[in-house]
């Protein structure tokens, strides 16, 4: 008999927690947000691409400047092959080998510091969302908030979308810091 009136205990506890987490969910606030449109729409965001862009034009300058200077050296050579002794070719030959060996460092090099200033200013750009963000899950009392953008959100009430709200805020905060 004790058997039989643990499990009909165990059922009522159940059944119980069951309605409260019903009664929970619906109490449930939930927010969707797009985080990436924010990141390539907002004034931040289009400020940090443009950093971006005009740091690759400066790499881009440079990196072109030592190719140019690599091919001038190669024309040289193939000009000059049949008058220079093998000593002075081989010298020209080591020249360019060692132009083109620093233009790969110089390629590499760059693309580095390419990837690494843009992860740093994505990511500047991101603590500047989430303090936004933030700031409208307080003032909404919001529970949960699913970024869009992550591709976990199939469909949703357009008006839960915060997108807007958290960009005007992050386009505020870039003005106000300008």
């Amino acid at each position: 008999m004790g058997n039989g009136k643990g499990w009909w205990i165990g059922a009522v506890l159940a059944t119980a927690m069951l309605f409260a987490g019903a009664a929970f969910a619906q109490g449930v606030k939930v927010a969707v947000v797009d985080v990436n449109k924010i990141l390539n729409e907002s004034e931040a965001g289009k400020a940090a691409k443009k950093k971006i862009e005009a740091r690759y034009e400066e790499l881009k300058k440079k990196v072109e400047e030592k190719q140019e200077e690599a091919k001038k050296l190669k024309d040289e050579i193939d000009k000059q092959k049949i008058i220079l002794g093998k000593d002075k070719l081989k010298e020209k030959e080591d020249a360019l080998n060692a132009r083109i060996a620093e233009l790969r460092q110089m390629t590499q090099d760059a693309e580095k510091e390419m990837q690494t200033r843009q992860g740093e200013l994505t990511q500047d750009v991101l603590k500047t969302i989430k303090v936004q963000m933030d700031k409208v899950v307080a003032q909404e009392k919001i529970d949960l908030v699913l970024d869009q953008a992550q591709g976990g959100v199939v469909h949703f009430n357009p008006a839960l979308d915060i997108t807007s709200r958290v960009q005007e805020l992050v386009n505020k905060e870039k003005a106000g810091g300008k």
